[in-house]
């Protein structure tokens, strides 16, 4: 420790300057003594013997101040090269921290970037939910609509003539029972669903047809007839062997269930050769005419069965 402050003060070279300066005024006065006697009749080579061991000393001395000059170089080489490495160690340490500041500093703006992002982001966030707010709003209300126009449309088909009633009902409780349950479809498939089915109810009411199905008579017979039906108005059959007839109508009743609606078959009202003359002409058998069919609009209650 003391040595490496003697080098930091700079005093090294001017000890060592003393240090030499002091070892050759001792060698000078070693080598000019004369031992001193009264007697001036001293033996010589006593006085010779003592100046060889003088200079014996001094050559010890030379030799030792050599050696401490040659140790004090190497460890002033060897402190300037430790110090040279220390050095290079700071430096390096010094750019290692410059680049962590800088690295410090972008993280800092980035961290401020985020935060202003993050405020952005969350009033982005509030508009949203509010937005989501109002889509539910408008899907409730939107859903509320569709289960009316579905209770809308289902009165008009359980009023109507009984045409694949099962299949039309069924896509009807589809859409509505969709919507009611706690899992529901997507109100665009719902709103999808009913267009189509709207479509298809106004194509029946501009088409005719005619199709074979089975007619349950009012004896419990079943069997295979045609069926005549224009629009969702007029709807009547024909057994295969003309026996059996009817038109889908409403009857008046005077009893305590009031009016009801069923298969009407009165040769005064739906004569026979009606019925086979629209099939006829259906078939492309008979070229068109105007044919006369009962029809009836009102609400009524269905009852199957002949009158």
């Amino acid at each position: 420790m003391a040595e490496s402050l003697l080098y930091q003060k700079g005093g090294f070279m001017k000890i060592l300057f003393i240090f030499i300066t002091v070892l050759i005024i001792f060698s000078a006065v070693m080598l000019s003594y004369v031992p001193y006697s009264t007697a001036q009749s001293s033996n010589t080579k006593e006085a010779i013997t003592g100046q060889i061991d003088n200079n014996s000393r001094l050559r010890e001395l030379m030799n030792e101040l050599q050696n401490t000059v040659t140790t004090l170089r190497k460890e002033r080489q060897a402190y300037y090269s430790r110090k040279q490495v220390k050095n290079e160690d700071v430096q390096e340490l010094r750019m290692q921290i410059q680049s962590l500041k800088e690295t410090h500093e972008g993280l800092v703006s980035e961290a401020e970037d985020i935060e202003k992002e993050m405020e952005t982001l969350g009033g982005e966030e509030e508009r949203i939910k509010t937005s989501i707010s109002g889509y539910k709003d408008k899907e409730d209300e939107l859903s509320n609509s569709i289960i009316s126009y579905v209770g809308l449309l289902r009165e008009q088909v359980n009023d109507g003539i009984p045409f694949r009633l099962e299949d039309r009902t069924a896509k009807l409780d589809a859409i509505s029972n969709g919507i009611d349950t706690t899992k529901p479809m997507d109100i665009a498939e719902a709103c999808n669903q009913l267009w189509s089915l709207c479509k298809e109810e106004l194509r029946l009411a501009v088409t005719s047809e005619i199709y074979r199905d089975n007619i349950r008579l009012a004896d419990g017979r079943e069997p295979h007839a045609e069926f005549v039906r224009v629009g969702k108005v007029i709807l009547a059959f024909m057994t295969d062997d003309g026996k059996d007839w009817g038109v889908w109508l409403k009857q008046d009743d005077n009893g305590s269930e009031g009016a009801t609606t069923g298969w009407v078959k009165h040769p005064s009202s739906v004569p026979s050769h009606t019925i086979e003359k629209s099939i006829k002409i259906l078939m492309r058998q008979h070229p068109p005419e105007i044919i006369n069919f009962p029809i009836s609009f009102s609400k009524v209650k269905i009852k199957q069965g002949f009158k």
